[in-house]
């Protein structure tokens, strides 16, 4: 994600109630996990 996605990101989550620790763990997960890591393309 570029940084103008990331501030994107924070202002909708915080919008829909989020508290930063919960914004800032989606935005780990999002930025460490490839999506073929999780679900295996068959």
């Amino acid at each position: 994600m570029t940084g103008r996605e990331i501030v994107n990101l924070i202002r909708i989550l915080r919008e829909k109630g989020l508290e930063s620790d919960e914004i800032l763990k989606i935005i780990e997960y999002v930025e460490t996990h490839e999506p073929r890591e999780d679900h295996e393309i068959k």
